[in-house]
């Protein structure tokens, strides 16, 4: 018997003063319905009703938390629309209406309670039909032609469809009993039974039309597509959305390798968030599948991130498992001693080695080694001319973690402060790149980032307008799945990277002087500052703009190495100067810059080019970390994973 992990994401649990207001106004809404039937006021009941379910669309779709939460408890839609109907069953009997009124509105309840239900069991036939244990992008799954998902309007918005035709009961009946015309009741039951049962009539059409597309037949399909394909090198990645940072500052690195590789993912939210490439992308949530999927070629298998689930490709034979990560920096995660779980270890340069024999891992030199950063090949040959009217900081904190090691992120305890130093030089323009993750667990990170955007009284920057591969407008996996990919990683960051130089580049425009001093010179003005996040703005881009880099212990700064510009480093613990840089060594090449500030001018004097005294650290410092710039770190990559001799468990 096979198993398949069915999971669902709980819609996010924030909420405002707009979606708590919209809930309570519906469970205000709803107790004025019933009333109203039990008075009875026909003249009430009707814009009740109306209410009820204006409402009812507006919490669906600005508090979603609240309808799910509502579900959990027992009074979610299905339980609204029974008691919807029951209302207006209700309001006729104590109207005294006609008999034959009372049986066409039960009748008309019974009906539409008994499709309703018909067709929230096919909408869950249908997504588990739909629900395949491997989801691919990338891969040509010919000849099996997979159908269109459902309509948002009987998929997505299924309990909303089911529900909004008890409007017309409700109002058949009061407009009836208004007027005294049963066809007004008549036509109100005649037409919600006509709209539950066309939804329901839909969703039966989806099941009946994926019966021709199996688990099995989908499965050997895809096995065929891999067999084409024959990947040798597979990068894998275990995490959520929020984290896909971590994945995708690798799969350029991948494209260019020239090697037939794949893309590994364990969550399928991650798979319809995952940027464009032309690599093919397999999906699996269940580690038995996972381990149970054959993937004859596969020589290298590597892992950018420390995931409980990584055990499930690690424990394939014949496969070299390789961890890369996703930076080189002196944090404690970079000597997690989960590295031993895996064959090798490839780090930028030589300073790896000694971090790990700091720390006192028992990791064997022969298991690590040096291939360089990639991602940095193109950075090690851009110089970039000091403006002499205006300096560009960029302050790049990094995430505060996850709590195992206090201090990791300046921007919670001192952030504030720092930029309102930058602030008060006159010739500083700020490019302000806060982490991806930055405030998802520290509340005083978020308010220093709203402080901070307030300080920098920088507008929102619009994303840039890209054509939309078509997955992007993908239903469910299996529509992602048949979407052809028609722009590869390259070339989307070569675009936005063109997009996010012409949105930094610093520009001096004249401001006006009088007319009457044509000998006066105009005074420069430096652009205004800007927030530049992820993704739009990648790394490169915003080191491209920077004349230096302010940042926490994290990759920023070693990747920063290979500009050979000045930069500075956090020291929001306050340690000495000696004590910071024995325990961050990658901060020898730059300029420790206290909670106070203090520090901060000697940073910003060596970017004015008066005084860079750690200008020979940092350059022999870029070797140590990052390895000797010949040959290319992409070619030393090329030739690890090529490599025939290496270990393999």
């Amino acid at each position: 018997m096979q198993t398949i992990q069915v999971t669902e994401r709980v819609p996010s649990p924030r909420l405002d003063r707009t979606g708590i207001g919209l809930a309570a106004g519906l469970a205000a809404a709803y107790a004025v319905l019933v009333a109203a039937a039990l008075v009875p006021l026909p003249v009430v009941f009707l814009p009740a009703a109306l209410l009820v379910t204006a409402l009812e669309v507006a919490v669906g779709w600005r508090a979603p938390f609240l309808a799910w939460a509502a579900g959990r408890v027992g009074a979610g839609a299905p339980w609204r629309g029974l008691l919807y109907g029951l209302s207006v069953v209700v309001l006729l009997a104590r109207s005294d209406s006609p008999s034959g009124w009372f049986v066409t509105a039960v009748a008309g309840v019974l009906a539409v309670v008994t499709l309703r239900a018909a067709g929230m069991a096919l909408s869950e036939l249908v997504h588990r039909q739909r629900r395949m244990p491997v989801v691919t992008r990338g891969l040509s799954l010919a000849p099996v032609e997979i159908p269109s998902a459902p309509h948002p309007v009987v998929g997505q918005y299924l309990p909303l469809s089911l529900g909004c035709p008890d409007v017309l009961l409700a109002a058949g009946a009061a407009l009836g009993l208004l007027s005294g015309a049963y066809p007004l009741l008549l036509v109100g039951v005649v037409l919600a039974v006509t709209l539950v049962a066309v939804a329901a009539g839909l969703l039966g059409f989806s099941a009946l039309a994926m019966r021709r597309v199996t688990k099995p037949r989908l499965e050997a399909a895809v096995n065929r597509a891999l067999d084409k394909v024959a990947p040798e090198v597979a990068l894998y990645f275990g995490g959520a959305p929020q984290t896909l940072y971590q994945l995708e500052m690798w799969v350029e690195t991948l494209e260019r390798l020239d090697v037939p590789a794949l893309l590994i993912l364990r969550d399928r939210e991650s798979l319809r968030a995952l940027g464009p490439t032309r690599i093919p992308v397999l999906c699996i949530e269940h580690g038995t599948v996972l381990m149970g999927q054959p993937l004859p070629q596969l020589r290298v298998a590597m892992y950018v991130a420390h995931s409980a689930n990584n055990l499930h490709l690690l424990r394939r034979k014949g496969v070299r498992h390789v961890f890369i990560g996703h930076g080189d920096s002196d944090k404690a995660v970079t000597t997690n001693p989960f590295l031993k779980a895996y064959d090798e270890i490839w780090v930028a340069g030589p300073g790896a080695r000694e971090r790990f024999r700091t720390a006192g891992l028992d990791i064997d030199d022969s298991r690590v080694l040096d291939i360089g950063r990639p991602q940095l090949d193109a950075l090690v040959t851009t110089h970039r001319e000091v403006q002499p009217e205006q300096l560009t900081v960029v302050y790049a904190p990094t995430w505060e973690g996850y709590g195992d090691e206090p201090h990791q992120s300046s921007l919670g305890s001192c952030g504030v402060t720092l930029v309102r130093l930058l602030l008060a030089e006159p010739d500083v323009r700020v490019i302000y790149r806060p982490h991806p993750l930055a405030g998802t667990r520290d509340p005083a990170v978020v308010r220093a980032h709203r402080e901070i955007l307030d300080l920098l009284g920088a507008q929102e920057v619009p994303a840039p307008v890209a054509p939309a591969e078509a997955y992007a407008h993908a239903r469910d996996d299996l529509e992602v799945a048949r979407s052809p990919v028609l722009t590869s990683r390259a070339e989307q960051l070569a675009a936005l990277d063109v997009w996010a130089a012409k949105q930094l580049a610093p520009y001096t425009p004249a401001l006006p002087y009088a007319a009457d001093a044509p000998e006066s010179t105009p005074e420069p003005v430096h652009r205004g500052h800007v927030v530049a996040p992820g993704p739009h703005f990648s790394v490169q881009a915003c080191f491209a703009a920077a004349d230096v880099l302010l940042s926490d212990v994290s990759s920023l700064i070693t990747d920063f190495l290979a500009s050979g510009r000045p930069y500075a480093v956090t020291n929001p613990a306050g340690l000495s100067g000696a004590e910071f840089v024995g325990r961050y060594p990658s901060s020898r090449g730059g300029y420790l810059v206290d909670p106070d500030g203090h520090g901060l001018a000697s940073l910003l004097a060596a970017g004015r080019g008066s005084a860079d005294p750690a200008v020979d650290e940092r350059a022999a410092l870029r070797e140590q970390i990052l390895g000797p710039p010949e040959p290319p770190a992409l070619e030393r990559m090329r030739q690890a994973v090529t490599a025939k001799d290496r270990c393999l468990t």
